[in-house]
């Protein structure tokens, strides 16, 4: 096991490989806000390669490694944003909205969820329109899914319990493949999905509140 940050103090998180498994993105929480920075697995100082005064959060890399995708509240709004991987200036990549997103397995389009509404999205790369992809999965939950090299998977909490769901991008059909039992984790990037097909998800199996009294007579 190699630690590969140690800032003592900010919140890290949200973290994603590159492609080649030799860099890791993540989040780094500071007071006010939080950059998109990038370490390499052999434990190098962590690059920080945002440093705009907003929140830059929930990083993903595209195919081919170059660029890193990342969801900002800067100039106001939550959009989509791009940085070289190198470093350099970040271009907007939506203009509707947006929140987390993952390159399509060709590299052609872009699909991402919305700080504002429900649903995947879809948009071109290439500067066409965006659209909605299926509108099962709400915003609060906006890392509850992944992009798999045939189609997407994400958590249905329409259903009762929760399922796993796959949306085939051949035939815009939608299948449950698993019933996870427990309820599946909201936060970002609590679920993946690895090159082989292999499903990671984060799970609560605890939740407990209690109600409590406080006798204060002055």
């Amino acid at each position: 096991m190699v630690r590969l940050t140690a800032f003592d103090g900010p919140h890290t998180g949200t973290p994603r490989w590159a492609p080649d498994g030799r860099h890791l993105a993540f989040t780094v929480h500071g007071e006010g806000q939080a950059d998109i920075y990038v370490v390499d697995r052999e434990g190098s100082l962590p690059r920080r390669l945002t440093r705009d005064a907003a929140i830059d959060v929930a990083p993903s890399w595209s195919q081919d490694g170059q660029w890193i995708y990342f969801g900002s509240n800067r100039g106001g709004t939550w959009q989509i944003w791009k940085m070289a991987a190198a470093g350099g200036e970040a271009l907007p990549v939506t203009a509707h909205g947006g929140f987390v997103g993952f390159e399509a397995p060709d590299g052609l389009a872009l699909y991402y969820t919305r700080h504002d509404t429900v649903g995947i999205w879809q948009q071109p790369l290439d500067g066409g329109a965006p659209h909605l992809v299926l509108d099962n999965l709400d915003a609060v939950h906006a890392g509850n899914w992944a992009v798999a090299e045939a189609g997407l998977y994400f958590v249905n909490r329409k259903h009762k319990p929760a399922t796993i769901d796959f949306y085939d991008f051949a035939t815009g059909a939608i299948s449950s493949v698993a019933v996870p039992g427990k309820e599946p984790a909201w936060q970002q990037h609590a679920f993946s999905v690895a090159p082989d097909g292999e499903i990671f998800y984060a799970r609560v199996d605890h939740s407990h509140f209690d109600v409590m009294v406080v006798d204060y007579r002055p």
